[in-house]
Formats: C-alpha cells, structure tokens, sequence
C-alpha cells in the first residue's frame, strides 16, 4: 500500500501536532488561570483538553518526527542490492549515488537521540535550581536570561527527552528490522 502523504506533509504534520501539545502542557493552565481565575481550573473541559493536545497529541507528533527522520535515513543510505522495496516515502528522493551503509546512517540517529535523552535529563535536573538561581535578579540581563530560560528551556526539556528515546529505539529497531528481513542471512 503506497503511503499517502509525502515525508514532508508527515514531517509539517508532526511539528504542528508537537507544537499544538507542547503549548498546550505548558501554557494552558497558567493561560486560563491568567484568564478566568481559579473558576477556569475547575473547568473539566480545560482538564480534557489538556489531556488531549498535551499529552496524545504531543506523543504523536513527536513519534511522526522521530520515525519519519528514521525512515528518511534509511531511505537515503539505500537498500542492499535484490532488497525487497515497496516505494519510497517520497518518489525519487532516493539518489542513484553511491548509498551510505544504513548502519551508519543510524547509528548516527541512534546517538543523536542519546545526545538529546542526556540533554533532557541535564535539563529536568537543571532547570528549576537555574530558574531559582535567576529569580533574585532583579537587573534587566537577569530578566532576559530568565525570560528566555522560561521561553525556551521548559519547551526544550518536554521535547528533548522524549524525542530522544524515540529516536534511539527507532534507529534500534530500524537496524533490527535491516538485518532480519532485509539482508540475506549466511547460513
């Protein structure tokens, strides 16, 4: 069954239902709380609402980024020569070059994902005692630098970490799938 959407329609999809649930988990609350008081924290639409767009739509599209960047790299190292093939994500978006070995390839998605997991952690572990640590400033460098930990570190540390996994197990299982089913064994 050839695939209805392009690599880059899944890959826009994934960012817009990432984005959606990121923004959702971070903001929401403190948005509706800004807006109608504690009233709109009693609300069980705002609490399903959440649970929706922060968390399934969320996972989804960090799952649509992390394995459509899987596939893309396998797509772009190439198939062993009397591989079977069922089309490609993207019509010719394969080069007729010399193909990278897929192992390669993801190994290096495996380690990117292991780059972005340590991130994360760094980041859980970090980022409270740095908002803490900014909290007493009261000069104008001070604001900047917490406005900026506030706007881009809490978003960094949702994404980096799950992103990370998913990426590490799906270059894992993309290269057991590989070796499986795709190369020939020696008997």
């Amino acid at each position: 069954m050839p695939p209805t959407l392009t690599w880059k329609q899944l890959l826009w999809t994934g960012i817009v239902l990432t984005v959606v649930g990121l923004v959702a988990r971070l903001y929401l609350v403190p948005l509706a709380f800004a807006l109608w008081g504690d009233a709109g924290l009693n609300n069980p639409a705002l609490h399903w609402t959440q649970a929706v767009l922060g968390h399934v739509a969320f996972q989804i599209g960090l799952a649509l980024i992390a394995f459509l960047l899987v596939i893309r790299a396998l797509e772009r190292s190439g198939l062993p020569d009397g591989a079977p093939t069922n089309g490609a994500v993207d019509k010719g978006a394969v080069s007729s070059a010399a193909p990278a070995p897929a192992p390669r390839t993801l190994v290096r998605v495996f380690w990117i994902g292991v780059v972005l997991v340590v991130l994360g952690l760094i980041l859980q572990e970090s980022l409270v005692q740095w908002e803490f640590d900014l909290l007493g400033a009261v000069d104008v460098a001070g604001g900047i630098a917490r406005d900026i930990l506030w706007l881009v570190g809490a978003p960094l540390e949702a994404v980096a970490m799950p992103l990370g996994v998913l990426l590490t197990t799906g270059a894992v299982a993309a290269r057991t799938l590989e070796s499986a089913f795709i190369r020939p064994r020696v008997s």
